[in-house]
C-alpha cells in the first residue's frame, strides 16, 4: 500500500457518478485541479449526453484529457465508416475496430475494454515522467465481484499502485458529495440508465436497450449490412431489430411491457422535479 506523496495521481474519468465522486472527495481533501490529472478513454460510441456532460464537469473539477487507441481504417469498407461518422459526428475507434475484427464485441470476443481503455491507458500511464498512482471510481456495493476489491492493488499493465478512495462508499455518499458541490448527474442516470459507458454496450440491460434513439438503431443497421451478417447479437444470430423486439418484452422474451415497471433513477437523487 502507498500514498500519494511524490505520485502523479490520474483519475480514471468517464463521466459517470463514481469517477466524479472520487474527483470531488480530491478537491474536498485540499487537492486543486492542477495537482491531480482527469483522464478520459474516449470510445466513440458513447451516448451524446456523456460527451455534453464532460463539458460540463471541466468548469467543476478542471480540464480532462481525452484518449483513444488509434485506429485506421480499413481500406475495404472506407465509405461506410466516412458515413457512419458523419452520422455520429465524430471519429469513433469503436466503429473503426468493429470493421477492424469484422464483429461487434460479444460474449465470446470482448475485444472492446483491453483494445479501448486498457491498452490507451497502459500508453498514457507509461510516458509519463513520474511515478503515477491510478484513481478509480469503484464501489463495493456495485457488484459481487467489486464487493471482493481490495482498495489497494499493484496493476501490472499500467506499472503502478491503483487506489479505490470510494470502495466503501454507499450510493447516498456518492449523491451528497454531488449535491455539496451542486453538480447534477450524467443525463443519463436521471433517465433510466444504471451506468454510463459505450451505447449500447454489450452488457445493457432492457431497459437500457429500449432507449436507443432512432438515429443510434439506424447506424448499427448500416454496420450490420456492411458486415454481411455479423449481428448484433450474433450468440442467437439477432440484428438489432430482433434485439430492440426483445428489450420491450418481459422474463422470457415473450410477454410485451404494459408499463414501465422501473422507478425513474431522478428519484434515488432528489431530481425527478427538475
Amino acid at each position: 500500500m502507498k500514498d500519494y506523496k511524490d505520485c502523479e495521481i490520474v483519475v480514471g474519468v468517464s463521466g459517470g457518478k463514481d469517477s466524479t465522486a472520487v474527483c470531488l472527495d480530491l478537491i474536498e481533501q485540499g487537492y486543486t485541479p492542477d495537482q491531480f490529472k482527469r483522464v478520459f478513454a474516449n470510445t466513440g460510441w458513447e451516448d451524446a449526453s456523456t460527451y455534453e456532460y464532460l463539458e460540463e464537469l471541466k468548469q467543476h473539477i478542471g480540464e480532462i484529457t481525452f484518449i483513444e487507441c488509434e485506429v485506421e481504417i480499413v481500406e475495404q469498407y472506407k465509405e461506410v465508416i466516412e458515413e457512419v461518422e458523419k452520422l455520429l459526428g465524430f471519429k469513433s475507434p469503436f466503429v473503426r475496430l468493429v470493421f477492424k475484427n469484422k464483429c461487434f464485441p460479444n460474449g465470446f470476443i470482448k475485444w472492446c475494454t483491453r483494445q479501448m481503455k486498457i491498452e490507451p491507458f497502459v500508453k498514457y500511464f507509461h510516458q509519463l515522467n513520474t511515478e503515477p498512482i491510478n484513481l478509480v471510481g469503484i464501489r463495493k456495493e456495485e457488484s459481487k465481484r467489486r464487493s471482493k476489491m481490495d482498495e489497494w492493488e499493484y496493476n501490472n499493465n499500467f506499472d503502478c499502485w491503483t487506489h479505490r478512495p470510494i470502495l466503501n462508499w454507499s450510493f447516498e455518499d456518492v449523491v451528497q458529495i454531488h449535491k455539496r458541490h451542486n453538480i447534477t448527474p450524467n443525463n443519463l442516470y436521471l433517465n433510466g440508465f444504471d451506468r454510463v459507458g459505450c451505447f449500447p454496450c454489450i452488457y445493457s440491460n432492457k431497459s437500457e436497450l429500449n432507449k436507443l434513439t432512432p438515429e443510434r438503431i439506424k447506424i448499427i443497421e448500416i454496420i450490420e449490412n456492411a458486415l454481411g451478417g455479423f449481428m448484433f447479437n450474433p450468440k442467437n444470430g439477432e440484428g438489432i431489430q430482433k434485439v430492440i423486439q426483445w428489450s420491450k418484452t418481459a422474463r422470457g422474451g415473450k410477454q410485451l411491457f404494459l408499463f414501465d415497471e422501473k422507478p425513474p433513477t431522478c428519484k434515488k437523487w432528489g431530481l425527478c422535479g427538475l
